[in-house]
């Protein structure tokens, strides 16, 4: 086997932040990762630098992941503060983890799909001076600055194109509170099949643990129940401070595992 960087870059990544495995006889590809670093702050304080590998390959070979995982170490090291080193398993590939254990990944996240079924009273209330608004988020000057939320906070770089196509979905909506001094909260929903889906949950700073968070789940599945559907489900990302506590609160729970991102975590 040879292991290599790739011979152009990959995905706009340095051709340093990819690993190849080839098959020396054959020519053959035997595995391919691509190292992603992005900088997340808002969602991730305390380590903000998140190095993402991209795996290929099945099973990938043990060097693959070796060079890999040794390269990601000497970017969080030339980095220099906390960072988090992850990459995403399918959640029954125990041969994958197995081998990801073996150097020094954690499994230690994972992106949740959280439920509450529908119809389910109320418990919060609006917070003083706040008003609910309602729009389907076509004027484009709202659509700019959600673009600019949106990106800021996951650290994207999606476009008005991209937007409409969210936008496209079966009953989509957005819900704000907003306060006298501007946005407390924002929400988008939409519906698959029977279940209405909160896609996107947002607070603005000064006005988080104020239950708007809360509030907004709430209106969601209020929405969801005046349309007939049976439930509210919603993806979280579990590693996110506080945001399954926040789910709990409005009545979400646990109902699957969709993908684990195990990790190793630097400084």
């Amino acid at each position: 086997m040879i292991l290599r960087h790739a011979r152009e870059p990959l995905d706009g990544q340095p051709t340093e932040n990819t690993f190849e495995a080839i098959d020396e006889r054959s020519g053959a590809n035997l595995g391919l990762c691509t190292i992603y670093v992005h900088e997340c702050a808002q969602l991730f304080p305390a380590r903000p630098t998140r190095i993402y590998l991209d795996i290929q390959g099945d099973p990938a070979p043990d060097a693959l992941l070796g060079a890999s995982v040794a390269r990601a170490k000497e970017i969080a090291l030339q980095k220099g503060g906390p960072c988090r080193v992850f990459t995403q398993v399918e959640p029954e590939d125990a041969e994958r983890m197995s081998a990801l254990a073996a150097l020094g990944f954690r499994d230690s996240d994972g992106l949740v799909r959280m439920r509450r079924e529908l119809p389910a009273a109320p418990t919060g209330e609006m917070p003083i001076g706040c008003v609910v608004v309602r729009d389907d988020l076509d004027d484009p000057i709202e659509q700019k600055y959600f673009l600019e939320r949106y990106n800021q906070l996951f650290s994207e770089t999606y476009d008005f194109e991209w937007l409409q196509d969210f936008r496209n979905r079966e009953g989509f909506a957005r819900i704000l509170i907003v306060a006298p001094t501007g946005m407390a909260g924002e929400m988008v929903i939409w519906r698959e099949g029977d279940a209405g889906v909160i896609g996107w949950l947002y607070c603005s700073k000064k006005w988080r643990r104020m239950r708007v968070a809360q509030r907004l789940l709430e209106l969601a599945c209020a929405e969801f129940e005046k349309n007939g559907l049976q439930r509210a489900e919603v993806e979280v990302q579990a590693r996110i401070p506080n945001i399954l506590r926040v789910m709990e609160r409005a009545g979400f729970r646990q109902a699957e595992l969709i993908l684990r991102y195990p990790g190793i975590d630097i400084g």
